[in-house]
């Protein structure tokens, strides 16, 4: 916990530091993947448009390297199909509002591509569960519990369109695998935890730096 919250000051400081600051939104989706056999995880019916609106900082390292700390709030939702046995299907949204904090690296390849990469982690605010058509709230217990920290590892391209509006493309993966739990039991179809479920995020967006 004390290493999350160090890594969440130390984004905090340097967008306070950038030499410049932008504002961002665009949309994100994501998609699942995993081997347990009674979960139906298809890419395309998977495919569930969200949002992100964030504030991030531009640090020139040298002639090519920019360190760019970025703060979002993002809502991404996965679908999926449960069998529960005897061909009975269970279809699920799960939504998710976090606070994502990433801490990102651009290389400039020429005067208008670079290459992104870096790190980052989704604080989760909310999570919301949509089973059948019914609603659940994930039930959280500890305020500040780890498993509300999700770490991501993130890779991408950044195209200058102006001197001061950039798109990003980005790819998220998931580090920690989340778990599969019991809809019956916990309402609750894929959790933070040591499980066999990776998330798989897509992000494009449209900034402008001032």
């Amino acid at each position: 916990m004390k290493t999350k919250i160090l890594v969440l000051f130390f984004i905090f400081t340097h967008i306070g530091l950038s030499q410049n600051l932008g504002v961002r939104v665009g949309g994100t989706t994501a998609t699942i993947t995993s081997n347990n056999d009674a979960y139906e995880f298809n890419c395309l019916d998977s495919f569930v448009p969200g949002y992100k609106l964030g504030i991030f900082g531009r640090y020139r390292l040298s002639e090519i390297i920019i360190l760019k700390p970025e703060i979002s709030y993002r809502l991404y939702m996965v679908h999926q199909k449960i069998n529960l046995g005897s061909d009975f299907l269970h279809a699920s949204k799960q939504s998710c509002h976090t606070l994502a904090m990433d801490l990102n690296f651009d290389i400039e390849l020429s005067n208008y591509w670079s290459l992104i990469f870096g790190m980052g982690i989704d604080y989760l605010l909310i999570q919301q569960h949509e089973v059948n058509f019914e609603t659940y709230n994930q039930d959280w217990t500890a305020l500040f519990s780890d498993e509300r920290f999700n770490p991501f590892a993130n890779i991408g391209l950044c195209y200058k369109m102006k001197k001061n509006i950039i798109i990003d493309l980005e790819y998220r993966h998931l580090l920690d695998n989340w778990a599969i739990e019991s809809i019956v039991e916990s309402n609750s179809i894929i959790s933070s935890g040591n499980g066999s479920v990776q998330l798989h995020m897509i992000n494009l967006s449209l900034a402008k730096v001032f």
